[in-house]
């Protein structure tokens, strides 16, 4: 998310837009500036003021921009350094490019228009500000999964794909039907119905390995597709489980999403109740915690995180 520009920030730009502006409209009227640049005639005059105080290093009368407004018209003089318009920054037109690149990969083959525009942009840009319109974006997705996968949204088709689950660490292969792609927090999803819950999931893409077009939509798919979505790292129900805090650590705290909690309570033997999809999740991250934290309930996942524990104690003692 962009942060809003401070106003002594909105302030600067707008001097430097000013100084061009004013170049290619002498005598224009106060009101009608302050009306095309969207702040108050107190405003522009201030605005005006201070740019009676700029020039270049020397500052005497010789160097400073000369401006007139009192009769309520502008004109201004010796400020040709400044009569063109701002340029794009190289950051900003990286920054544009990058976009650009993104928005293009995500553009299906057959519209060709949109391609042929953006790629006239690119070469426009990098033209200008005299850097490579070749840049490379790492999405962490796969051409090969995101095109088909575009095609099967807009055919309606239903697809097979082999999808890696985090949780659980295993490859699966399911049929689905995709109906739509967002972007969430930096990341791409795809919603769809799964044949193999029998329900609507939603996958990352950057985790689909495979993807085959298969033939069109199933019914079922068109009359409940409003339907919420649950992640589709499993296909069973939440499991409940607590753990007690024995070390307020980052780590603890990012694994388990729990910051809040730390921040509002006692972090002495702070036991939390929280949910989870995967049992095979839960018993990594408290391996993975280490003597941070430790799991007080379910029984039966405890004596599996104690039997892995000590089994993997022993590749250690036995060598």
């Amino acid at each position: 998310m962009v942060k809003d520009l401070s106003a002594p920030l909105l302030r600067t730009a707008r001097l430097l837009d000013l100084v061009p502006y004013l170049h290619a409209n002498q005598g224009i009227s106060l009101d009608e500036l302050a009306d095309d640049f969207g702040v108050s005639t107190s405003q522009i005059q201030s605005d005006l003021t201070t740019l009676w105080m700029c020039g270049l290093p020397g500052y005497t009368p010789l160097e400073l921009m000369d401006l007139e407004f009192d009769s309520g018209f502008v004109t201004i003089r010796n400020a040709k350094t400044l009569s063109r318009p701002r340029k794009i920054s190289v950051e900003e037109g990286l920054a544009l490019l990058l976009g650009l690149e993104l928005l293009q990969q995500r553009i299906p083959l057959d519209r060709e228009d949109i391609r042929k525009g953006i790629e006239t942009l690119k070469d426009k840009l990098s033209k200008s500000l005299g850097i490579q319109k070749a840049v490379n974006v790492p999405t962490g997705m796969n051409n090969e999964v995101v095109e088909p996968l575009l095609e099967a949204i807009k055919s309606s088709s239903r697809v097979e794909i082999s999808y890696h689950s985090l949780y659980s660490d295993h490859i699966s292969s399911r049929i689905i039907s995709p109906l739509l792609t967002y972007d969430e927090d930096g990341r791409n999803y795809l919603r769809a119905f799964c044949f193999l819950a029998m329900d609507y999931r939603v996958f990352r893409i950057d985790r689909i390995m495979d993807l085959k077009i298969i033939d069109g939509l199933h019914a079922q798919v068109q009359s409940d597709s409003q339907r919420v979505s649950i992640p589709a790292e499993t296909d069973s129900k939440a499991i409940s489980y607590s753990i007690k805090v024995l070390n307020a650590s980052r780590e603890a705290a990012e694994r388990f999403d729990i910051d809040s909690y730390l921040r509002q309570m006692n972090t002495a033997d702070l036991t939390l109740d929280l949910s989870s999809f995967s049992k095979e999740w839960i018993q990594r991250a408290v391996l993975a915690t280490g003597s941070d934290v430790e799991l007080i309930k379910p029984l039966e996942i405890r004596k599996e995180i104690a039997q892995r524990a000590k089994s993997l104690l022993l590749r250690y003692t036995d060598k």
